[in-house]
């Protein structure tokens, strides 16, 4: 194939690594255009429910969409069974996020809350001091599903269980039966004025829509450059002297 005064042939290798090479780069653009899309979806979803005022939890039905109501709860907090999610970070330091089963009312059901961020850096072989009021609360926050895990590594054990209790990711029917207690499917993040907390700076996304579309130009402008170089090393410029002589 010629273009101009250049010839176009492509080699087996080259073609090869292209074939394989340009459709992962583009899957990964058109990836990052679907995340930030789901994320604009989800700023909408938690505005449209931040707008409206804070309901008592027992008003609401759990089984519909709930995500980021801000309700209000009252009730005991177990201080014997708090959950530290682990591998949590807070301003480039890693640390735990504290959940502590709160009993609704006078009912058998029970919600985590989750209080804050504490530090782990200086305590990893022996667990932060968990304050934690033994009277009645009542208390404000914002339900969140939780989070599904990036990557499960295997399953998580508690062959040695006790408690506080340190876990990786969040999953409602295990913790049924570590606790014993029938949970609430939502999670509750305690409101930043309350008391009660540790440190609440609440993420909606793990990082803003335009960032997850400036990673999607990247790729689509790495697949053009492979595109761009296939073509550069596959043509040659023609010797015309050659073919005269020819």
């Amino acid at each position: 194939m010629q273009f101009g005064n250049r010839e176009f042939r492509p080699r087996l290798w080259p073609t090869l690594a292209t074939i394989v090479l340009l459709p992962v780069l583009l899957h990964l653009g058109f990836w990052q255009l679907e995340r930030a899309q789901e994320k604009r979806e989800i700023e909408q979803r938690y505005a449209k429910q931040q707008a409206r005022p804070a309901v008592e939890l027992s008003s609401l039905d759990p089984t519909s969409r709930i995500e980021y109501r801000q309700v209000k709860v009252s009730g005991k907090f177990d201080d014997d069974k708090h959950i530290l999610l682990d591998n949590q970070v807070h301003q480039k330091h890693a640390g735990y996020q504290v959940l502590t089963p709160l009993q609704i009312g006078d009912s058998e059901l029970y919600i985590l809350v989750n209080r804050g961020w504490v530090d782990s850096r200086l305590q990893r072989n022996r667990f932060p001091v968990i304050a934690t009021p033994k009277n009645n609360v009542a208390l404000t926050g914002r339900l969140k599903l939780p989070s599904e895990p990036g990557l499960k590594l295997g399953e998580q054990s508690y062959t040695d269980m006790s408690w506080p209790l340190v876990v990786q990711w969040l999953d409602v029917d295990e913790l049924e039966e570590l606790t014993g207690y029938k949970l609430y499917p939502y999670i509750m993040q305690l409101g930043e004025s309350e008391p009660h907390g540790f440190v609440r700076d609440w993420k909606i996304v793990s990082s803003s829509p335009e960032k997850s579309t400036s990673y999607a130009v990247q790729w689509f402008a790495l697949a053009l450059a492979l595109v761009l170089i296939f073509i550069f090393v596959n043509s040659r410029k023609i010797d015309h002297a050659k073919h005269e002589r020819k």
